[in-house]
Order: structure tokens, then sequence, then C-alpha cells
């Protein structure tokens, strides 16, 4: 290394990252190593796109140099940019007999829910003391992603080496484990410790957290107001107080927002969110001058540009909020949530070739996005497109199976009966939730199927044999959203139990963050039948949430049985009806991710 690469790397190494820059502008010889440092004192100064050309420059020359193959597929798993990386290594196939690539390829894989190819390739991974902790970290975050938490709990017992159990985010993890399942005491031992040795405001949010699990709701109270005393601008803590309040002090809705704004400079990410509470809590006018302001204040912030267009458009200024999502759609794109709400507008007008233009125009940026698919379902039907039946075909696509009884149970219905005990326990909420379908009800907090219960795991392996045979039978097809992602495995992502009271209802909706969408019935009121033509809590199909009038279309109805779970995919529009019954209705909702 040659004299002013060494005053260069000097520079780096004491983060005068300007200064080095300029350095090694002056060097005409450009080796790997410049190419290499370079690279890093422009991702130092968040000139990341600058970085990467740097790096596929530098690798168009030297492809098999180890410190451009460490750090560019590092800054790729930095930015999120799973996809690129595992692009990238599986081109250029001598990254994988590197560790730290093929580490960042690995966990590029377990982002991109590749978990299978990820397993096996950590099982062929020995790794040397550089990459241990990186290694082991990993390893859980895979068991997590597959949704195997008593495996993790296993791996910390048993196989998690011991200069690693004491370490700080290892215990987190642990503790963070031990809450997923449900163990809540033991999730608070850990993080009060934690908290002892290094208070931080995501700790004070985490143990507020489980404080909630634990219905301690003024320690709960106490340590999320402890976060924003810490980190002021920290959004889940916000909103977590604000539905503590929905549920237990009403007088205090929004506070968190307004005592943040009154001692500290206006953050337009806690503004977007303060936006998003008020429409939630039905607060259009107050929205409306916060969101106006917020555009006023922050011209160049798209989203909150596209909350302002929301509340124009439910305070019955359709024809601004209309203008204004055309200028966000025409500023990006690719942004799925923009396009759909044009979209919204278009099909209100009945204008169903465009809204089909901008959604598959943002379907092939976003081709897993389930609200555009649905989106698309509208408007292909509502314009006669052959589209419509090859995307939703019920009769291929919708299945209603009996849940078979766990082992040691002559019926399901035998088993159910001590389900049932179980689910109506949970239910500890007496107020329908802020963000959800339902309506004069109460919902579950956390991954239901997670929780260390035997009744839950027994009945997530019935409900795991109807999924298994549900997708042995679907038909393939490489260009379905449905179908393509088939790889005959599967991975419950969100579970929950969902209790409708008398007079209540699930809103027509649909589940974005699911592939299939998988409702099992644990507990149905007499009322219920096939033979009421009132179809009194009954699934619905094909409605959507748009109010379409005379254009609304209701493709399938079905009375659920106990014992039954239905399945169909996440972009199907559905809802129910209302449920007139003293007695509950009781459900298992699950969204079914693919893996591969």
């Amino acid at each position: 290394m040659n004299n002013s690469l060494q005053r260069a790397l000097h520079a780096f190494n004491q983060q005068q990252y300007v200064q080095a820059l300029q350095l090694l502008s002056l060097h005409t010889n450009k080796t790997a190593d410049w190419y290499t440092l370079n690279s890093l004192c422009l991702s130092a100064v968040n000139k990341t796109i600058e970085a990467e050309q740097c790096y596929l420059q530098g690798l168009s020359q030297f492809s098999n140099h180890v410190g451009l193959l460490d750090n560019y597929t590092n800054l790729l798993c930095k930015q999120k940019k799973y996809a690129e990386c595992i692009q990238f290594c599986e081109y250029n196939t001598a990254s994988l007999s590197l560790e730290k690539p093929r580490l960042n390829y690995i966990e590029s894989l377990i982002n991109q829910d590749e978990l299978l190819k990820a397993e096996h390739l950590l099982s062929k991974t020995s790794p040397s003391q550089n990459t241990f902790v990186r290694y082991h970290w990993l390893t859980l975050e895979l068991f997590e992603r597959f949704g195997d938490l008593q495996r993790i709990e296993e791996y910390f017992q048993t196989k998690l080496p011991a200069q690693l159990k004491g370490q700080f985010h290892f215990v987190y993890k642990h503790a963070c484990n031990y809450r997923n399942l449900g163990q809540f005491a033991e999730a608070l031992a850990l993080l009060q410790m934690l908290l002892k040795q290094q208070p931080s405001a995501e700790l004070h949010y985490i143990v507020g957290c489980t404080y909630y699990d634990l219905q301690q709701y003024e320690q709960a109270q106490a340590h999320l107001k402890a976060c924003l005393e810490l980190a002021p601008n920290y959004v889940p803590a916000h909103e977590s107080l604000n539905k503590l309040y929905w549920e237990h002090s009403q007088s205090q809705l929004m506070s968190s927002y307004a005592q943040t704004f009154k001692n500290y400079d206006a953050n337009p990410v806690l503004i977007h969110s303060q936006i998003g509470q008020l429409l939630q809590l039905d607060k259009l006018e107050e929205a409306l001058l916060v969101s106006s302001d917020a555009t006023r204040n922050h011209p160049q912030n798209l989203d909150l540009h596209h909350a302002h267009s929301i509340i124009l458009d439910r305070t019955g200024d359709e024809e601004k909020a209309f203008s204004l999502l055309q200028q966000l759609v025409k500023a990006a794109p690719q942004n799925a949530r923009y396009c759909i709400d044009l979209a919204n507008f278009y099909i209100q007008q009945g204008d169903y070739s465009s809204a089909i233009s901008h959604l598959e125009t943002a379907v092939k940026f976003n081709p897993n996005n389930q609200e555009l698919w649905a989106y698309l379902s509208i408007a292909w039907r509502l314009s006669n497109n052959d589209k419509y039946h090859w995307l939703t075909n019920l009769d291929k696509f919708v299945k209603v199976m009996e849940l078979p009884a766990p082992p040691s149970f002559k019926t399901f219905a035998d088993f159910n009966k001590q389900l049932q005990e179980l689910m109506f326990s949970l239910h500890t909420n007496k107020l329908q939730p802020l963000d959800q379908s339902v309506r004069s009800g109460s919902q579950t907090q956390g991954h239901l199927l997670h929780r260390s219960n035997q009744l839950i795991d027994l009945f997530k392996s019935s409900m795991n044999e109807c999924i298994n045979q549900y997708l042995m039978q679907l038909p393939e097809d490489a260009n379905h959203p449905l179908l393509a992602r088939n790889h005959k495995r599967f991975v419950a992502r969100g579970s929950w139990s969902v209790k409708l009271e008398e007079g209540g209802f699930h809103a027509n909706h649909i589940h974005p963050q699911g592939w299939l969408s998988a409702p099992s019935y644990i507990s149905i009121p007499n009322e219920m039948s096939k033979d009421d033509e009132t179809k009194n809590g009954w699934l619905k199909l094909g409605e959507t949430s748009l109010n379409l009038g005379e254009r609304e279309s209701i493709a399938r109805e079905i009375c659920p049985e106990e014992g039954q779970i239905i399945i169909f995919p996440s972009y199907i529009w559905h809802g129910t009806y209302q449920l007139e019954s003293t007695s509950p209705r009781l459900t298992i909702p699950c969204d079914i991710m693919p893996l591969k």
C-alpha cells in the first residue's frame, strides 16, 4: 500500500471520511484496496448508491477480492437489499466460499423466506472465531423465521456456547422468545436484568409491552412513558400507549403526541403516526388540521402528502385527494400504497382500465403484495376481464375442511371442549381493537400459535394437516400469485383468536400480511345454521370495503360449523354478516406464508 493510500486509510480510521475521499481522489492507481476503501468512505458519508457502484466497478476487475466481496455483500444486507445480495452471490459463486459473504447470503435467504436453502447452508458452515457470534445469531434468526420457538429455547439451553449466553443481544433475544412463547414472567425477569445493566428506550418499550401482556397496565404505562423520555419520537411507544389508553383510559388518548410536540421539534415520521391514530379514532377534523400543517412544513415528504389525501377523501374533498394521489403515483409509481389508493378512485369513477394500468405497473415492483391483487380482482371483475376468474377461482382456491382429531382424542369435538375454555380465558380486552376488522368483539394479542401450551400445539398439528392437504391439491401455474409460491411448505406467520359478541361482525377486508388465510371455527352459536335466511354470522367472500352499491358482488356465502377450517388466498375479500346471538362466535384465524 503506497503512502497516499496509507494516509487515506489513516483518515478513515480517524473517522475523517471526507478527507479520506479527497486523498483517494488524487490516487491514480485504482487497486482492489482503493476500491474497497473508497466504497467504505462513500458508505460512511451516506452515499450508498455511489458506494455500491464503486464496489461493482472494483469487482468487475477484481472479482475474487475478499475485502470487496465482504464489504459489498455486507452493505447490501445493511440496506436490506436481500434480493440483490442473493442474486449477486449466486452469480459470483466465489463469494460463497468466503465466510462473511456466505453469512450475508444466508441472512438474505432468511429475510427472503428461502428458509430451507438457508438451513442447508448453515448446516454446512463451520464458523471461525471471526464469524462465531454471527453464525449463532443467524441460526436463532432462522428458527425464529420458521416459527419454531421451542427449538430456539432448546438451542439456548443446550447448544448456544456458554460465552454467548450472557451477551446482551443474546439475552435480549432469549427474553423475546420467552415473550413470544407466552412465558411473560420469564421474559420480564431477563428484560429487567438488562434494563439495570444498560437502560435504553427500546428496553423500556419492550418491558412496558411485557407488563401489558401480564395485564399490569400501570407498570406498562410507566415504562412506555420512560421510553418516550429517552426517545421522544419512538413511534411504537406512542402507538402502544394510545392502544392502552383506548382500552383503559380514554381521557388520555393522543396525549403522548401532544406532550412530545409541545417540548420537541415535530418529527415527520411521528406526525405521520399521529395522523394514522387520529384516523383510527375517526377524529377527521383534527387529522385534517395536522396533515395540512404537516404538508406545508414538510413539502418533500410523500408519505405525509399521502396521509393528507386520505383525510381529504374522507372529509369530502375527493377532487383534491384524487389530484394529490395522481401526483404521488407519478413521483413514485413503484409505491403499492399510493397506487392502491389511486386505483380506488378510478374504480369508484368506473374508469377500470386506468385502475388496472396503475395496479399492473405496481405489481411488477411488488409481486407478492396481496392488496394489489385484491384491487386487481375488483377492477378485473367490474370490467368483465377473464383474469378475475383466473385469479379468484373459488372452486379451486376456497376449501372448507374438517379439522382432524388430535392424537388421544376420539373426535375433534372432544378436544374442542378444552380448546374453547382456553380461548375464552385469553379474551381479556372488552373493547374492539382500534386497527382490525373486528366490530363489537375482541382479539387476542401476539402470535397465538407461538404460545407454549399443549392444547395450542395439538390444534396447530390439526390445522397443519389441513393446510398440507390443501397445498397438495393446488394446480400449478408459474404466473399465478398464489400458485407460483406453492412449494408445499409453509409457516404460520400470524395467528390470533377473535370473539364476536352480539351485533358483532368482521368488516370486509383482506390480509396484507398473508399468502393464505385460514380461520378455524372453535365455537359457533346455535342460532347460526345453514337454514337461516338472514345468514346470521356467516362468512361472505368477494364483497369489498369500497361501498360500491349495486356494483358490489358476494361471490360465496358459507355457514361455518364448529371444528371446521376454511382456507382461501389472502387477497380474496371477506367479511361476515352481523351476529345475532347472545352466545359468542369464536375463531382462530391464521396468516400462512410459503417456504422455499
